[in-house]
């Protein structure tokens, strides 16, 4: 059952090394641009640049936190660990940590070859798959997008372990590496299903009648470890992260009467990558036309499927990996402000990818023009390389992230939030201000918004306003410890230093890991006479932010002035 109909001679060449030469050279005529390319303000602060324990490298503290923290919405350990690794090899600049997940993206386009090969014995068929994954467009947020190293990785995992399951022996190191891949990132709990699918095609493992106790029991190891992973690593579910990131949420009927739309929109995604964004807000209340069109559409292709499931068994894989690897991101279970995205599509999308290319060698003509399979490839490729390299420099920084998302997308809170942190960051306060402006009408309660519109206000010296926006910040989230800190200090700036001293002290007590608090804490102990507090308070921040100017300034400038006191007293 492994071979459809004869492939041509001329693929059959592509053995040894150039399937692999072939992949890479498409993944960095794509991307050879990403690793100029800077940290974006979304995720990449938390998983990088202003995360201590990452940022310090692998040690035996970052791997023990690695294994137990609960800062992020998932458990993850080894997302974690790769990061570590990136960041003591090359540091916590930009270029290592794009540069990582780029090679994984090639490395994985490159598996997936083999994988495919392995599995079904057509070498031009998995050649064609493995090249148009490494230049979809879709899969552009994931390979420029320093966070996803938990995709890239994860991914690696997975196709090792499914390599390994090709073998007749090879049930075990399968689960070795489909559980290494949820360790990295538990979106593919869903796996058992598709180690099934295999079996029957291309595999020819299915069980004959009477046997099916016996091949069902065989699957149950793969079926244990999956739902015991996906148990322990839904963490929120025990205790929800306190951080920016929204706390997963439990799905609602609306949600659920969601998720077929959600899966119908990720389909579009994939068969028509134009206008993508890292972004797209989540719309629940779909009417039931829109749900039942959307049932009808999958229900309709699965059936087509199933019905020819005998003569093109590849159509049923395909569609049962795409349906089976996007249905846990599809809002079942929901993490952020949204249920459909790129990411969500990189390793689902093989399966749409299976589909398509298998069945495109099926057509007469494809096996009677020997020149037409490759030429067909590299046409569709270099039509999909030329957007994702379009795509790709959306990611150079933030503003052009964002400003990408408002150009494509309905506007949203998240949207000029985002927008504006980024103009903020670059100085831009003006533009800054207009679009935080537009994130607090979509979202009064939202606290973000109010506290970097009262930097702004700081900024451009209008200090009472300044306080006015962090007071309404504090009101939206009275235990956020960035806003204490922050109003922390504008109340000192207008004569309120006792007040403000024991909203800074609330700010370290809630979260000692932020160095801005440490550092204004520090600043009103020193202006008190505080000068012991105060330099532990400067300590700490260094610990947490090396090298910082300020902190090293006012470090020393507090022993200094602790030696002169000693010096008095002597």
């Amino acid at each position: 059952m492994r071979t459809s109909s004869p492939e041509p001679k001329a693929w059959r060449c592509l053995t040894g090394p150039w399937p692999w030469l072939l992949v890479f050279a498409a993944v960095a005529a794509v991307y050879h641009r990403v690793p100029h390319h800077r940290f974006v303000n979304f995720d990449d602060p938390m998983f990088i640049f202003e995360n201590t324990r990452v940022a310090g490298g692998l040690t035996w503290e970052g791997f023990r936190w690695a294994w137990t923290n609960k800062d992020a919405v998932l458990w993850q350990p080894l997302a974690w660990l790769g990061h570590m690794t990136v960041a003591t090899v090359g540091g916590v600049a930009p270029a290592p940590h794009l540069v990582a997940n780029v090679a994984l993206h090639a490395l994985n386009a490159g598996l997936l070859v083999v994988v495919l090969r392995r599995l079904t014995g057509r070498a031009g068929c998995s050649l064609a798959a493995g090249l148009l994954f490494a230049v979809h467009p879709v899969n552009v947020e994931v390979a420029a997008w320093a966070s996803q190293l938990k995709t890239t990785l994860s991914t690696a995992f997975f196709l090792t372990g499914l390599l390994a399951y090709s073998q007749p022996a090879g049930r075990w190191p399968s689960l070795v590496g489909c559980g290494l891949s949820m360790l990295a990132k538990p979106m593919l709990g869903t796996f058992p299903g598709l180690l099934m699918l295999l079996d029957r095609w291309p595999l020819g493992r299915a069980p004959a009648p009477g046997a099916w106790g016996r091949w069902l029991r065989g699957h149950l190891p793969a079926v244990l470890v999956a739902a015991g992973l996906l148990a322990f690593t839904v963490l929120p579910w025990v205790a929800p992260a306190a951080n920016d990131v929204a706390a997963m949420q439990a799905p609602d009927w609306r949600r659920l009467a969601s998720v077929p739309v959600n899966i119908v929109a990720s389909l579009g995604l994939y068969v028509w990558p134009v206008d993508l964004a890292v972004f797209y807000e989540e719309r629940l209340g779909h009417s039931p036309l829109q749900v039942l069109a959307a049932v009808a559409l999958l229900a309709g292709i699965s059936g087509l499927g199933w019905r020819w499931r005998h003569t093109r068994p590849e159509l049923l894989l395909g569609w049962g990996w795409f349906l089976l690897l996007i249905l846990p991101s599809s809002g079942v279970l929901r993490a952020g402000q949204h249920a459909v995205a790129d990411r969500y599509l990189y390793v689902p999308g093989i399966g749409l990818l299976l589909m398509g290319v298998w069945t495109v060698a099926r057509t007469g003509l494809m096996s009677r023009v020997a020149w037409l399979p490759a030429t067909a490839t590299i046409l569709t490729a270099g039509l999909l390389g030329w957007q994702a390299h379009r795509q790709a420099d959306y990611w150079a920084d933030s503003v052009a992230l964002w400003q990408r998302v408002a150009d494509v997308a309905s506007a949203s809170a998240t949207t000029h939030q985002n927008l504006g942190n980024a103009l903020l960051t670059a100085g831009r306060w003006q533009e800054a201000e207009t679009e935080l402006q537009a994130a607090a009408r979509l979202e009064p309660d939202n606290p973000r918004a109010h506290l970097n519109l009262a930097i702004i206000a700081h900024q451009t010296g209008r200090i009472a306003e300044a306080v006015t926006l962090a007071e309404r910040a504090r009101v939206c989230a009275p235990r956020d410890a960035r806003v204490l800190s922050t109003l922390g200090s504008l109340l000192d700036e207008v004569g309120r230093t006792g007040e403000g001293l024991r909203l800074l002290e609330e700010a370290v007590r809630l979260d000692p890991r932020l160095p801005e608090a440490q550092l204004n804490l520090g600043v009103l102990l020193a202006k008190s006479g505080q000068l012991a507090r105060a330099e532990v308070c400067f300590e700490q921040a260094l610990r947490l932010r090396p090298g910082d100017p300020s902190a090293v300034a006012n470090l020393n400038l507090v022993r200094r002035q602790r030696q002169a006191e000693r010096t008095k007293t002597d």
